[in-house]
């Protein structure tokens, strides 16, 4: 049997990172909010804004990269359904991280 260049898990972990990235983002950042919005951690002005964005911003540039890094899939002939979908769920989830990480941004307190 030959054995091909690429494991199987590998390409699945490429195709999927940009979900991975998503999600680890969205667990911080509410998690993060909750936390610090506890009566026991309540924080005077809310949440860390400065936290908040920084994370936000780190993982919008981690699926901007992972997006950069499969724009030659819509060129390529051979492309499969997971170099498709790397492409895919990398512009998705940088949208997905920018639309989570926009309300936290505007939150001034807890209520």
């Amino acid at each position: 049997m030959p054995r091909t260049r690429e494991p199987f898990w590998r390409r699945l972990l490429a195709g999927t990172l940009p979900l991975l990235v998503w999600s680890l983002h969205f667990a911080f950042a509410y998690g993060l909010a909750a936390a610090q919005c506890t009566p026991a951690g309540m924080r005077p002005g809310g949440p860390d804004r400065a936290l908040l964005g920084a994370v936000t911003l780190a993982a919008i540039g981690a699926c901007a990269w992972l997006a950069w890094r499969a724009r030659e899939v819509p060129r390529r002939e051979d492309a499969g359904l997971l170099d498709w979908a790397r492409l895919v769920l990398a512009v998705l989830a940088l949208v997905a991280v920018a639309w989570t990480g926009v309300p936290l941004l505007l939150v001034t307190g807890c209520a």
